[in-house]
């Protein structure tokens, strides 16, 4: 019984240990940088300091209250800091026993020094005729010695508009990473500007977002468009991808927490289809009388990625003299244009495949790529090697494949290639052959 008491005790010091730690870590990482804005003093036209009490009027006395409470307020609502001003460490301040002619650098090492805060804003305001001018400065430790790490200064004409001057002064007084005042993103440039990517592969695009002053945002978010995303895509962190052969525009704003940027930035994508192969496999089919299933040996080449594009103006259409066969009623019109479409929209290439001293066949091919794999049809023509005068013919070619991606410049395709050939003799005797291959694809 005692002994697991004595269990009982330890599990419960374990957990009061965890807990306490826990605790102890929370409240390590919700404490916040302090910061004390103090009510600003006044300066004379010698720059001595004033007591603005003993002035005629208020208008100083509450410009020095009303400039701090604003800092303060701003300093609030980034969120980052915990935020004190004359009033809240009313008491504190009091024992420190500043008179009215204390100095900003003598004020802010007595608050620093007495580990009231980890950052002291305060300010001067100076009357030259009707106008205000506005100075802040920012300090704290470093070393143990009192450091000014910001500062900032403007006017108003009137003092009354001396209180829009904030933001200003703010924006100036911190960092340009510390954007305790949003700004305005007026620019925002994608590097490169010209993206070439090879079928399939993808790639982190860079942007930035600049402000009136050319100078960076810090932590903008962007947002990211493929005009053509069966082409591109393109991801919520920047990363395209090459999905099919052809162009696309990605389109890049930036935002953040009050602001877009006007204009977005473009960046034009290109992508490539593998421009040389080799394939070796073997036909399913028997040729003719012949024995076994032949081996062959290709070449694949795609000399151009254009595509058929869009016509800019309308064709000119003008009623036939005399009708013609509609495609309904002229099979080989269907046949035609199927064909026909497939050459125009895919990629052309061409096919050189050849039995070793047989047979040589060359066709051209309208191959619709993706990342996944490719679809295509042709037409070509295919000739013995050894009997010139047998079994020449049109061959119509449908070809199915897949790749794998070995690396940026290279993969490995599997397809599988169906042939109808008519042969060109007096006899019309078509045949149909299958074959399967596996090769080698480059990129450039």
């Amino acid at each position: 019984m005692a002994r697991v008491a004595h269990k009982l005790v330890v599990a419960l010091l374990f957990v009061i240990l965890a807990v306490g730690v826990t605790n102890t870590e929370a409240f390590a990482n919700s404490h916040s940088e302090r910061i004390v804005v103090l009510d600003f003093l006044a300066l004379d036209a010698e720059g001595n300091y004033v007591e603005t009490l003993g002035i005629e009027g208020t208008d100083l006395t509450n410009l020095s209250r009303v400039m701090s409470q604003g800092i303060a307020a701003r300093l609030v609502q980034y969120g980052e800091f915990d935020v004190q001003d004359i009033i809240s460490l009313r008491g504190p301040i009091a024992d420190l026993n500043f008179a009215h002619d204390t100095s900003a650098w003598d004020r802010a090492q007595a608050l620093l020094e007495a580990n009231l805060a980890n950052q002291v804003i305060t300010g001067s305001i100076t009357m030259l005729q009707n106008t205000a001018v506005i100075g802040v400065q920012r300090f704290q430790m470093e070393g143990g010695q009192l450091q000014l790490v910001g500062s900032a200064m403007s006017s108003a004409p009137k003092v009354t508009d001396a209180p829009s001057l904030v933001d200003n002064l703010i924006a100036d007084l911190f960092p340009a990473d510390v954007q305790v005042i949003e700004r305005n993103i007026e620019q925002v440039f994608a590097v490169p500007g010209q993206v070439r990517l090879n079928l399939g592969q993808s790639k982190q695009i860079t942007v930035y977002a600049l402000d009136a002053l050319g100078r960076p945002v810090a932590n903008p978010q962007f947002l990211f468009f493929s005009g053509d995303e069966s082409k591109v895509s393109v991801d919520e962190n920047g990363v395209i991808t090459g999905l099919q052969p052809g162009t696309s525009t990605i389109t890049v704003r930036a935002i953040s927490r009050t602001t877009r940027s006007g204009s977005p930035a473009t960046m034009n994508v290109t992508v490539l289809p593998p421009t040389f192969g080799v394939r070796a496999g073997s036909l399913l089919t028997r040729r003719g009388d012949a024995e076994g299933f032949p081996v062959r040996l290709g070449l694949r080449l795609t000399p151009t990625i254009d595509q058929k594009g869009s016509q800019s103006t309308s064709p000119v259409l003008t009623p036939p003299k005399e009708a013609l066969p509609t495609e309904s009623s002229n099979p080989l019109a269907l046949i035609s244009s199927f064909f026909g479409s497939m050459l125009t929209n895919g990629l052309m290439t061409i096919d050189l495949d050849f039995d070793p001293s047989s047979e040589l066949l060359v066709s051209f091919s309208g191959v619709q790529r993706s990342s996944g794999g490719y679809l295509g049809t042709g037409v070509g023509y295919v000739t013995p090697l050894d009997d010139f005068d047998a079994h020449k013919g049109f061959v119509l070619r449908f070809t199915a494949g897949t790749q794998y991606r070995a690396s940026r410049r290279m993969s490995i395709p599997v397809e599988a290639v169906m042939d109808a050939i008519f042969p060109t003799g007096s006899a019309f005797s078509p045949t149909f052959r299958i074959g399967i291959n596996i090769g080698l694809d480059l990129f450039p």
